[in-house]
């Protein structure tokens, strides 16, 4: 966490310049209505990406501290992977879904495996936002693996292995770069993992391990 505090700090600096300026311009009194709203979105836009920083933040510190699953109960998959789909934002296209998710239940944490789930998606569609992710799901002898896959530029080698060890250098999302990280530590939570490979397509393969119920 050291070596990362000094650009997350300067990350989290980046909403306060745009907030105070139009905080400044506001307060002139001099501005015609249609600026005036213009400055009003800018307000409402930066104020939300500065929430959803500090609410990945506190997410970071309770995987750390090994609170960041704290409930489990019976969650059905079919379910999970639609609330995720839901969660996506500019969501335009389903994904092509290969195998089925019927009676597949874990044993899990509901929000926080959606969450996994919605940031894989996001990920494959800032990766290749012309093309919808292939949701493959292959059922294993005590568990499930779920697969996200895009076609988007096939990956640094390289990169792979520590794609959910460090912060991303610049998230799709304007965020603070720790969502791979966290979607890592919540399948490590339920006794699972992610691994990431080059695709088929020639793009990325996240697969998401995860014991069933």
């Amino acid at each position: 966490m050291k070596r990362w505090s000094d650009r997350l700090a300067h990350d989290l600096k980046g909403p306060l310049a745009p907030l105070q300026t139009a905080a400044f311009l506001l307060r002139s009194g001099a501005l015609p209505p249609e600026r005036q709203r213009e400055l009003v979105d800018v307000i409402d836009r930066q104020t939300r990406r500065l929430n959803r920083m500090i609410e990945e933040l506190g997410d970071f510190t309770r995987a750390e501290q090994n609170r960041l699953v704290t409930r489990r109960g019976p969650c059905s998959l079919a379910l999970v992977l639609d609330l995720a789909l839901g969660a996506v934002p500019d969501a335009a296209t389903e994904p092509e879904f290969i195998g089925g998710t019927d009676a597949i239940e874990i044993d899990g944490d509901e929000p926080r495996l959606v969450q996994m789930f919605g940031t894989l998606l996001s990920h494959a569609r800032a990766r290749d936002p012309a093309h919808a992710p292939v949701l493959r799901i292959e059922p294993l002898d005590a568990g499930v693996r779920v697969s996200v896959i895009d076609r988007g530029p096939a990956p640094d080698p390289t990169a792979l292995a520590g794609l959910f060890d460090a912060p991303q250098p610049a998230p799709a999302d304007e965020g603070l770069g720790l969502a791979l990280m966290l979607a890592g530590a919540i399948a490590q939570a339920h006794d699972g993992r992610l691994d990431a490979h080059p695709a088929d397509t020639g793009g990325l393969r996240i697969d998401c391990s995860l014991p069933r119920l």
